[in-house]
């Protein structure tokens, strides 16, 4: 049995203040580090074989203080990280629902296919980052990833293979919420998500 745990990193400032992170290298806040102590705690009793996190720093510190003291290295790949908001980086929602209405209501839906003006859409991450994880699952049998809101909704719903229309019901990850994922093969599509949000 392959378990995966997507993790989502603690909150930022930018998080704090509605804005579109993307790509753009943001720090945990003070908010978000007690945010991943109470997940180290929640996940104390869970024994991962490997970790894998995003390049960018609210989810490297995530990972690290989650780890904790934990004899496992946290390491980094590239291919887990945000998908990339182009324009809409550093822009507040309710200043990009204005300025781009149509995207922005087609992303909110969401839609697998509605990324940002000028970034990736969620099936580009989700694509990526899922790619990545079942690379990551051939040493592994329980594998943690900390990653990002957007690419790792998009990635769990793709790893189960499910219709595009169901894409919808993999809820969003609130800050160091995570989703868990089992499969008896660990191929691509044969996932079920069996825990939400936890």
């Amino acid at each position: 049995m392959k378990t995966l745990v997507f993790l989502r990193h603690g909150e930022t400032d930018w998080n704090a203040q509605g804005r579109y992170q993307g790509q753009t290298d943001i720090l945990l806040n003070d908010a978000g580090r007690v945010q991943a102590k109470q997940a180290a705690r929640r996940w104390s009793h869970t024994e991962f074989d490997a970790a894998i996190v995003s390049p960018l720093a609210r989810a490297n510190e995530t990972g690290r203080i989650m780890l904790g003291d934990r004899a496992l290295e946290l390491v980094t790949v590239e291919d887990i990280k945000e998908t990339d908001g182009g324009a809409w980086e550093g822009l507040v929602f309710t200043d990009i629902a204005e300025e781009w209405p149509d995207e922005h209501a087609a992303f909110r839906l969401p839609g697998l296919d509605s990324g940002p003006v000028g970034g990736e859409t969620p099936r580009e991450s989700g694509t990526r980052t899922a790619n990545a994880v079942v690379a990551a699952l051939v040493d592994a049998d329980v594998l943690v990833v900390v990653s990002h809101g957007n690419t790792l909704r998009a990635a769990a719903h793709l790893l189960t293979g499910r219709d595009d229309e169901d894409y919808a019901t993999v809820p969003r990850l609130e800050n160091c919420r995570a989703h868990v994922l089992q499969s008896n093969t660990g191929a691509f599509g044969s996932f079920t998500l069996t825990q939400t949000s936890v």
